[in-house]
């Protein structure tokens, strides 16, 4: 018999111990099989339609038509693409939904993209196809062009002057209705621009002004284009004509004497354009007229004329005036298509020549005073009254024996006869002024009853 050591006795009792203090043990296991059950799945549809303009500024709009399932989505969220590159659009996000079906993207810069809207709802999301492609060019400046040209004074500006929204490099912002405004840059003849001053710009972002004008001439005018915040912009510059409108005298009225010969002046008439300016483009003829007996000349005495003209080249002509009637007649120059001009002139009497029966005398009786008095006038050799003619005056009777106060000195010349009167009757007696130097004067006969 073989014996148990002592270390194989110690590991004996160990397991004794171990197994007589220790609890009862639990033991699990898994079993396996088969069996039949039913499910049900929920979808999500997308969004659809999405669109956006084919051209736009860095605000975007976008719409699109509602998911269409039996699910509502709870919101949506926009994407921009360009590229590889995808970004978060109108400030939403999976976390912040947008509730309605639409947006603007704001702050968009320059470049192509497209747009897609996911519907979500709980940790359903259904995405839509792509946009298409909108090109985001933000306008910075605006531009002349097509530039004002030269232009007669008020006539509209031809071609029509344009201005177009740009970007900072140069390329075309083809954005509809943005205001683009007008204004005189450098104002030469302190004009003024009248016409539609304010334009909206088309599809192409072209703002037309087709019926400018500048009313006063000037050489180098130029025009200023803005629109809020926009960099304005400034035209080349431009002259503007002037055109004439009217005629005017530029020398005073003339004063002198009675004449047949044109010796008053020279006149000078001159063309301007509205504001006055002279204008010296063009040939005009001028008709001359007057409302006494006038008569013109080119030159001081010379031959009598009807017209002159105003030669291209200056603004003005000049002519001689002269009148057989004493007064203060208007001298007028007219022409087609211009406003004319008038100038009042003064004419005295010429020199003393001969006398005139004023007040005439009358049928009267026997010895009576003949009433009204009769008046002889100192005339010139137009019939004028000389105004300043102290000439004596002597009167006779053709037939009989005048009485009264016979000779009269002439008060501005003119001599009054009070208390003449005839003594015996006759039939077609006249009387006979006289006076020293100058020529009598017989009057219309008359009766002594």
């Amino acid at each position: 018999m073989r014996l148990i050591g002592h270390g194989a006795l110690v590991s004996i009792a160990l397991v004794l111990l171990t197994l007589i203090g220790a609890t009862a043990a639990t033991a699990y296991w898994q079993a396996t099989g088969r069996g039949v059950g039913a499910a049900s799945a929920g979808t999500l549809a997308e969004p659809t339609g999405v669109s956006v303009p084919s051209t736009s500024m860095s605000s975007v709009p976008v719409t699109w038509a509602a998911a269409a399932g039996a699910t509502t989505p709870t919101g949506y969220y926009v994407t921009r693409a360009t590229g590889a590159s995808t970004l978060a659009a109108c400030g939403s996000s999976p976390a912040t939904l947008i509730t309605g079906t639409s947006c603007t993207d704001t702050g968009v810069p320059d470049g192509a993209y497209t747009y897609k809207v996911t519907a979500v709802y709980r940790s359903w999301t259904g995405t839509s196809a792509a946009s298409g492609t909108v090109a985001v060019a933000t306008a910075t400046k605006t531009v002349f062009t097509a530039q004002p040209g030269n232009v007669p004074a008020g006539a509209s500006i031809a071609p029509a002057v344009t201005v177009a929204v740009q970007t900072a490099s140069g390329a075309a912002v083809p954005a509809a209705g943005i205001q683009v405004s007008v204004a005189i840059g450098t104002n030469p003849g302190a004009g003024t621009l009248s016409g539609t001053l304010t334009a909206a710009t088309n599809s192409s972002g072209v703002a037309t002004f087709s019926n400018l004008s500048i009313n006063r001439a000037g050489a180098g005018y130029t025009l200023a284009a803005s629109s809020t915040g926009l960099i304005s912009a400034t035209s080349t510059a431009f002259n503007v004509a002037a055109v004439a409108r009217k005629l005017a005298f530029t020398t005073g009225a003339v004063t002198g004497q009675a004449s047949d010969s044109a010796t008053l002046g020279s006149i000078t008439v001159q063309r301007q354009d509205d504001t006055g300016a002279p204008v010296t483009v063009g040939t005009t003829t001028l008709n001359l007229g007057s409302t006494g007996t006038g008569v013109f000349a080119a030159t001081s005495g010379g031959a009598a004329i009807t017209q002159i003209t105003i030669p291209s080249g200056t603004s003005t002509a000049t002519f001689f005036y002269g009148d057989t009637k004493m007064g203060t007649p208007s001298i007028t120059v007219s022409t087609t298509g211009l406003t004319g001009a008038s100038q009042s002139a003064t004419i005295t009497a010429a020199a003393a020549s001969a006398l005139a029966f004023g007040q005439q005398p009358t049928t009267t009786g026997n010895g009576a005073t003949i009433t009204p008095a009769v008046t002889v006038l100192v005339v010139d050799r137009f019939g004028n009254q000389t105004d300043d003619s102290t000439a004596s005056v002597s009167m006779e009777a053709t037939q009989r024996n005048l009485k009264g106060t016979k000779s009269i000195k002439s008060i501005h010349g003119m001599a009054t006869f009070s208390d003449l009167s005839i003594n015996g009757k006759t039939t077609g007696t006249s009387l006979v002024a006289s006076s020293p130097g100058l020529t009598s004067a017989t009057s219309v006969p008359f009766n002594v009853t």
